[in-house]
């Protein structure tokens, strides 16, 4: 039996969950800045410590694996103490804000013999996105030549928070990583180089100084090109756009429906797809199948350590390309 612990109980409420109702852990330990919002909790979490300070968590030697859900610029210090520390960790996007945190986490990583590391990239579980995946392996959508995936946020009051408080907010780290690990994992191929572009028009005047919108292009070594925006500023719901097109087939998900374009004749063009969306329930997959990898190291979790480091290398490099205009080979650790 593995003890956890969870460190911000905002999207980090969803691990506790997983862990509760996972057979193999136990839920030791819940950790949030506002005593307030651990009170609201305890109805849910009566027999669990509650603490308003991350290092308790971080050193409690009973605590076998953590779960970093805090804001994101806490995200490098927690996972490197975790790790220090010998516990396996799962951390929600981004695992770090620059290369050099990134190359700190790698090295720390390798140096430890007993922990592993995952982060939860929740877009992998759905089951409209694992059909498309299939698609693509069964060849039913031709040579893939582009990819178009959009991250519509949909609730900008959020970027006016902590966000704008940051010394520096990534729109790409902590909006497009999901379509970037998406399309990385639809057709299992890294990109060899970056270029991006972005704004902040939405919200000139107010307190987020940085770029809320970004576009970036990917391209693969067989001249695959993927387009990725992270839409910060959008008036549109909380939404994962995809277009993918292969010689054979073109693949849709808009916002009302999701289909197949078969035909060039537009009267027998279209083939739904009818695989729910978004589907928030299978999202403890991502943490349950962490959990029995820890367990058992002959299972392969749904994100591995390497899925992570790699969604990172581009992500950064991304990022250099957006602030530099240049460029950028994308070098993976």
């Amino acid at each position: 039996m593995l003890n956890s612990g969870v460190i911000g109980m905002g999207v980090g409420l969803n691990h506790a969950y997983a862990y509760q109702n996972h057979r193999s852990t136990s839920l030791k330990s819940i950790c949030d800045f506002s005593s307030e919002i651990l009170s609201n909790l305890h109805s849910d979490f009566n027999n669990v410590s509650k603490h308003t300070n991350g290092e308790e968590l971080l050193n409690d030697s009973e605590i076998d694996l953590i779960s970093i859900a805090s804001y994101d610029n806490y995200h490098f210090e927690q996972v490197i103490k975790s790790l220090e520390n010998n516990k396996h960790v799962m951390v929600e996007k981004p695992l770090c804000l620059d290369s050099s945190e990134l190359k700190k986490i790698h090295k720390v990583y390798g140096e430890s013999s007993k922990s592993r590391l995952s982060a939860n990239h929740v877009l992998r579980t759905n089951s409209r996105f694992l059909r498309l995946k299939n698609e693509i392996i069964n060849n039913s959508l031709g040579e893939i030549f582009y990819i178009e995936g959009d991250y519509f946020w949909g609730r900008k009051s959020k970027l006016f928070g902590w966000r704008a408080e940051m010394d520096y907010y990534s729109i790409i780290l902590g909006a497009a990583i999901h379509m970037i690990d998406l399309v990385m994992w639809l057709i299992n191929s890294k990109p060899i180089s970056v270029q991006a572009i972005g704004n902040n028009i939405t919200s000139a005047g107010t307190n987020l100084r940085f770029n809320n919108f970004a576009v970036i292009l990917l391209e693969f070594e067989n001249g695959l090109i993927a387009k990725i925006t992270g839409n910060g500023g959008c008036v549109h719901p909380h939404f994962h756009g995809v277009k993918i097109f292969g010689s054979k087939r073109t693949a849709v998900q808009n916002l009302k429906e999701a289909y197949f374009i078969d035909s060039e004749s537009i009267d027998e063009a279209t083939v739904k797809i009818t695989e729910p969306y978004p589907q928030k329930e299978t999202r403890a997959k991502i943490i349950h199948s962490f959990i029995d990898s820890i367990i058992d190291p002959s299972v392969d979790p749904i994100v591995s350590d390497k899925d992570v480091f790699n969604v990172m290398s581009v992500c950064l490099a991304s990022e250099e390309a957006m602030q530099t205009g240049n460029k950028i080979e994308i070098n993976y650790l």
